[in-house]
């Protein structure tokens, strides 16, 4: 493909952004990393699960992990803002529901499972999820989960400042 055609985004780069290179060649160090949510054009793929991707802003391809680009999907991909208020409503639902439970309105069962909806944002091909002990936000892909970071500073107890807990 000619560089000067337009561009025409296909996918997103995921939450946590990604490294790119010039050529594919993991043994290499990344030359550089995208953005969170940067829109991307896939021109090449290959078997090896590498893609080579040109960016909205310019400049020239560059190679990806492909398997972790989010696909726009027909109705458009899940913005940074759209994404920052599903995890504001999830964070919202959680301080209800410990609201609810320290004021008895609901058991723990119920505080479990409302708590575990509530925590558990689906998004294209992946799922965020809300580690409500460490306040710690994971992103699975199918097949790796990796830390996004914390969501908050869990408060501490008897049990959590005698060391890690087990889990």
């Amino acid at each position: 493909m000619n560089v000067s055609q337009t561009f025409a985004a296909t996918h997103t780069t995921p939450v946590e952004g990604l490294d790119f290179w010039q050529a594919p060649d993991v043994t290499k160090q990344p030359d550089g990393r995208l953005a969170p949510a940067v829109e991307v054009q896939v021109l090449e793929r290959a078997p090896s699960g590498w893609a080579r991707v040109l960016r909205a802003s310019g400049g020239w391809p560059v190679w990806v992990d492909g398997r972790r680009l989010d696909e726009l999907t027909r109705r458009g991909a899940t913005t940074g803002a759209e994404l920052l208020a599903r995890i504001t409503t999830a964070l919202e639902t959680y301080q209800r529901l410990l609201d609810d439970f320290g004021a008895q309105r609901i058991d723990f069962d119920a505080f479990r499972r409302q708590a575990f909806r509530a925590g558990l944002i689906m998004r294209d091909d992946s799922a965020l999820l809300l580690d409500l002990p460490s306040g710690t936000w994971y992103r699975y892909d199918g097949v790796q989960l990796y830390a996004q970071g914390r969501a908050f500073q869990p408060p501490k107890t008897e049990s959590s400042s005698s060391g890690p807990s087990e889990g």
